[in-house]
């Protein structure tokens, strides 16, 4: 049997990250990425949740990171508020989603895993969270052949590394990561890599599709590792009597619907 993360509901959901966690150029509020995972939760734990989205546009993991100070956001870094934005809310989810931006403005690997890993072992020591890290979402710029393919490009600034090898280390960094301190590692960079119609067009935040993308992503890696998710669906069924003769069949043919309810 698989190891089982979490058995207990969440309560308290605590997201710490950069504007696409924010949830910039998501039209529809319930489509941002952590509003869907949080509104699935719901749907399928016996307990209400809150959530607190510390995510904050342009923002970086560090002070050392190249992109800090050059815009609005980018500023306390996740290392300077991740005590007050993170640990003091008291989380039992914690969701760390960094490294988009730092490996857009080319910050070292090494050293962006060195600070991930300070607020993931301190995040470990000093709460009870379940703790989600998540890897860096895909961007055109990330593929050199898509990015000199198109006509118009954004000016990014600081934000403008172009090339795969130093988004691929954080992926496979943030990776081992989470299997150290024992956490759910999330790839969002592998299932959205090619996708630029989940793109808005400036080529950097995702829209409606591609944040319930993300959001689905999330909540299913928490699903297939927490039993807490799947407890109140058991208890239905189980109460209710739903089994293989009284369920099914919403969008199936008459004659199979007859076929399977009635035998």
């Amino acid at each position: 049997m698989k190891k089982d993360y979490r058995s207990e509901p969440i309560h308290r959901m605590v997201v710490i990250g950069e504007s696409n966690a924010f949830g910039m150029c998501a039209i529809d509020p319930r489509n941002e990425w952590v509003q869907t995972v949080a509104n699935l939760i719901r749907d399928f734990q016996d307990a209400p949740l809150q959530v607190f989205n510390n995510s904050i546009p342009a923002n970086v993991i560090s002070p050392e990171s190249p992109g800090y100070g050059t815009m609005i956001g980018t500023k306390p870094s996740a290392l300077e508020r991740y005590k007050t934005d993170l640990i003091a809310l008291k989380p039992d989810l914690a969701i760390i989603a960094y490294g988009f931006n730092d490996s857009r403005c080319g910050y070292a690997a090494e050293k962006f895993l060195r600070d991930l890993e300070t607020i993931v072992s301190d995040v470990r020591r000093e709460t009870d969270a379940l703790v989600v890290l998540t890897s860096p979402y895909w961007a055109p710029q990330f593929d050199p052949e898509i990015w000199n393919s198109l006509k118009e490009k954004p000016d990014f600034g600081a934000f403008n590394k172009v090339g795969r090898e130093l988004v691929r280390s954080y992926v496979i960094g943030i990776r081992k990561l989470a299997e150290k301190y024992d956490c759910i590692f999330v790839d969002l960079f592998t299932t959205t890599e090619g996708a630029i119609w989940l793109l808005n067009d400036d080529l950097c935040h995702f829209n409606d599709v591609g944040h319930r993308v993300i959001g689905q992503l999330v909540f299913n890696a928490i699903a297939a590792n927490c039993s807490f998710i799947g407890r109140k669906s058991i208890r239905q069924a189980r109460e209710g009597g739903f089994n293989t003769s009284n369920t099914g069949g919403t969008n199936a043919m008459g004659k199979w619907i007859e076929i399977f309810h009635k035998r």
